[in-house]
């Protein structure tokens, strides 16, 4: 197949284009964008879709970046395709924010994306020009840098955003060689960028250093390590599809945070750290955040003792409690005390039914105005039928209640004497008996009557 029947085929195998949605693609001027502008402006003859051009002037390279600008916009208007120029300043963004220039290009190349896409709305996709080869050196980066399946299956063909966006690359299974020979075919000219022989970029040093001493060993090189990432790609998949099912079986999110059961720590050890890396991106939102350190860490705790933690960047705290994992921020202050609902009828030896969040109370056993509150100093239960107290403290230890629960539970309290621990037991004193009368009925609003 020519390289138009290869690409228009990708697109196809991976769905990129659906019909009728907004297509942006990100135009630099160089040969890898200006084939794909082509490439998408002719299979728009296949498939109706709207193709949008945006290009990011990085304000680094003055009068060339100015001539890369003006002739992608020169194109797209010989295409008739709509274009937008984003221009930001990246030495001084990089300079504020202490980042690299590398990653601030690469942040406001996609705070660009962003901005169109949400301009446009509807089913937006972002179409980028990564080939073959930049998949070989992402692959390589990636390696030197330290990193797990994940980064050994390269770029992906397509990644969604939260936002509904979906970043494609038409272009994953073209080397540059063969996008510079169908530019040449075709007679279309492209810009050359500079900075793309700086050698004090990582990436460079890849491209013209590594992998040129790499095909002198195997002219396939580049292709023989993307297919090593498809296949990594696919193991990476079939791993994050297990993590999915031990993380329904194994951790629940509850008001105070994410709690991990401890046999999870009977799985295999990669499956453990898989799960853990889940719940992390679930705190801290941020998987650029996360180390192998950072879940180690945490899976140490899992040996560890009742009690013990470690803290995270982002304010996250992982502590051990009586085997389970408990990962979360740490809110400021305490969490709200849940709403109950109560009713008082007769008592007519009706059943008493075993539910979590609604109890029945005699009534008449309640010497003060109820309080819906934390716990105090000094409040205790009946534990027993024979009227034995216990510290409120005492049973919460012997019950093993997490330390961080407690401060959150919300009790309903007669004085001192605690009629009910919302979502634990109730007090032995005010159970209904045979010589109950009249019946306090209590139920915590928003959870279903059934629960």
């Amino acid at each position: 197949m020519n390289i138009e029947e290869r690409v228009f085929s990708y697109i196809e195998k991976y769905n990129m284009i659906e019909a009728g949605s907004q297509v942006i693609v990100g135009i630099s001027g160089g040969g890898d964008s200006v084939c794909l502008l082509f490439l998408l402006s002719r299979y728009q003859k296949k498939k109706f879709f709207h193709l949008q051009g945006v290009h990011v002037n990085h304000g680094i390279r003055g009068q060339e970046a100015l001539r890369d600008q003006e002739y992608a916009r020169e194109l797209c208007e010989r295409l008739g395709v709509p274009f937008t120029v984003y221009t930001y300043s990246v030495p001084d963004i990089a300079g504020r924010e202490k980042r690299s220039l590398e990653e601030t290009g690469r942040m406001v190349r996609r705070r660009a994306f962003a901005e169109k896409a949400a301009s446009l709305g509807g089913k937006t996709v972002v179409a980028l020009a990564h080939h073959e080869n930049d998949n070989a050196e992402t692959v390589l980066h990636n390696l030197i840098r330290g990193t797990k399946v994940a980064g050994l299956g390269g770029i992906r063909p397509v990644q969604r955003t939260e936002e509904g966006t979906s970043y494609v690359r038409p272009l994953l299974k073209v080397t540059r060689e063969e996008i510079e020979t169908y530019l040449k075919q075709q007679q279309i000219p492209w810009m050359t960028d500079s900075s793309n022989e700086e050698m004090a970029y990582t990436r460079n040093r890849i491209r013209h250093k590594i992998l040129p001493e790499m095909e002198k060993i195997n002219p396939r090189a580049v292709r023989h390590i993307t297919q090593a990432a498809d296949t990594f790609l696919a193991i990476e998949e079939y791993l994050r599809g297990q993590a999915d099912r031990l993380y329904r079986e194994y951790v629940e999110k509850k008001e105070n945070g994410y709690w991990i059961q401890k046999e999870l720590f009977l799985e295999k050890e990669l499956m453990q750290s898989y799960v853990i890396r889940m719940v992390l991106e679930q705190v801290e939102g941020k998987k650029q955040d996360l180390t192998a350190a950072h879940v180690e860490s945490i899976l140490s705790l899992g040996r560890g003792r009742t009690g013990a933690s470690v803290s995270l960047p982002g304010g996250v705290l992982a502590s051990q409690v009586y085997g389970n994992l408990l990962i979360r921020v740490p809110a400021a202050g305490k969490l709200p005390l849940k709403e109950l609902e109560f009713e008082v009828f007769p008592w007519e030896n009706q059943q008493i039914p075993e539910k979590t969040y609604t109890k029945w109370f005699d009534y008449d056993k309640i010497k003060s105005s109820l309080e819906i509150r934390h716990r105090k100093p000094g409040d205790f239960l009946t534990v027993t039928e024979a009227g034995g107290k216990k510290k409120l403290k005492d049973y919460m230890i012997d019950c093993k209640i997490p330390r961080e629960e407690r401060e959150n539970l919300t009790l309903l309290a007669d004085a001192g004497h605690i009629l009910w621990i919302v979502g634990y037991r109730i007090s032995q004193y005010y159970k209904v008996t045979s010589q109950t009368k009249t019946v306090l009925k209590v139920h915590v609003k928003g959870v279903d009557e059934d629960e």
